[in-house]
């Protein structure tokens, strides 16, 4: 085991004094993120359709709920009241992020995988869709959030936005209607956005396959999702090569974070244990 020659400073102090700091300002767990969404699948699995939530195992989901935003289908043309109408309310009342770390809610007897909730999605594609992970909602689906339709909600009745994720296809605001997430995949180039994953260790959002294809690298409802950006070797966040104080660094700006580069032991939340992987491997990676 190679220690940081740090150990016997007197900076080294200072640093157990800051993981301590740290795990006391962690004390709760992180809240939940949206994994991964699948709007529906070319055949012979159409209308394959999922939610996955990801997060850490035993996380209440108590007072969290699923929006879905999209257009009003009886209403034609954006510029006729046709954002912001809730398409899905999902409440996630009474359940907890499971021990594998993933909670699927999907209703589409299609899939190869059980729900951990099984209730309809009503993930419109071919279309801009916007996928909310909201706290204290009070919304019902079909109602309309955006009545002046300029692409901000009114007054959005929940207390929180936790997370949220848009799929964009056509120009918001003009060839379809508004989208309400800062994050978004698409537009594709006209293409159809059937299914979108997060990279929970760089918290960016990739398009996946058009065709459900579960247990592919970019497809795996009900299971944490793999990371998309593989360091140099073990703990070593930063991917330079070396395990040293930048990836001390970014182990302690993460702590009690999900899923960041920092988790170096892939358990979902930045912790002693990713500190611990750190230490013992620190100095130059065996290449």
């Amino acid at each position: 085991m190679r220690y940081p020659k740090a150990f016997g400073s007197p900076a080294f102090p200072r640093v157990c004094a800051a993981v301590l700091l740290m795990a006391g300002a962690a004390s709760a767990s992180p809240p939940p993120k949206l994994g991964e969404v699948r709007l529906d699948s070319l055949p012979p699995f159409t209308n394959a359709e999922y939610i996955e939530i990801a997060g850490i195992a035993g996380t209440s989901l108590d007072d969290l709920s699923i929006v879905v935003i999209g257009d009003d289908d009886d209403v034609l043309g954006p510029a006729l009241g046709n954002s912001g109408v809730v398409e899905a309310a999902i409440d996630l009342g009474g359940h907890a992020i499971p021990a594998d770390r993933a909670f699927l809610v999907h209703a589409s007897g299609i899939l190869l995988v059980q729900p951990d909730l099984a209730v309809p999605t009503n993930l419109e594609d071919a279309d801009n869709l916007t996928v909310l992970l909201v706290r204290g909602a009070k919304v019902a689906q079909g109602d309309d959030l955006d009545v002046d339709d300029d692409g901000v909600l009114d007054a959005p009745p929940w207390a929180e936005t936790i997370d949220g994720i848009s799929f964009v296809w056509n120009a918001p605001g003009s060839a379809s209607e508004w989208t309400y997430a800062t994050s978004q995949v698409g537009p594709f180039g006209g293409l159809f956005i059937f299914q979108a994953r997060r990279c929970l260790d760089t918290d960016a959002w990739v398009i996946g396959s058009t065709s459900y294809t579960p247990g592919s690298a970019t497809e795996s409802p009900g299971i944490w999702n793999q990371p998309c950006a593989g360091a140099l070797c073990v703990a070593d966040p930063n991917g330079d090569g070396m395990r040293d104080a930048a990836d001390l660094s970014i182990v302690l700006q993460n702590w009690g974070r999900l899923g960041t580069t920092a988790d170096i032991d892939g358990d979902g939340e930045v912790a002693a244990g990713d500190l611990s992987l750190l230490l013992a491997n620190w100095g130059p990676c065996d290449l």
